[in-house]
């Protein structure tokens, strides 16, 4: 369970990072970069359970799970950044 954390951290690392990276261009890709995973862990999902199933199934729904969350966390500092930054309050 420890791994799946950590691997959810670096999901969030990478993810947190490239959108990062776009924020500090202005770009829309920024949001863009969180919601294809989003998409990709949910069709990952569910492969693993129509596609794959049995143990090696559950094991890639956990890992398409720790996907999804880490998406999710990061699209949502990605939008606080740009919410701070637009009222004026310079977060970054």
């Amino acid at each position: 369970m420890i791994s799946l954390f950590g691997l959810m951290g670096a999901f969030f690392v990478l993810l947190f990072g490239a959108s990062y990276f776009f924020y500090r261009k202005n770009s829309p890709v920024q949001y863009g970069i969180s919601l294809s995973s989003i998409l990709i862990s949910i069709f990952l999902f569910l492969y693993s359970i129509f596609g794959v199933g049995g143990f090696e199934g559950m094991g890639l729904g956990a890992l398409a799970v720790a996907l999804f969350l880490a998406s999710i966390l990061s699209l949502f500092v990605s939008v606080l950044f740009n919410i701070i930054n637009r009222h004026g309050k310079g977060a970054v």
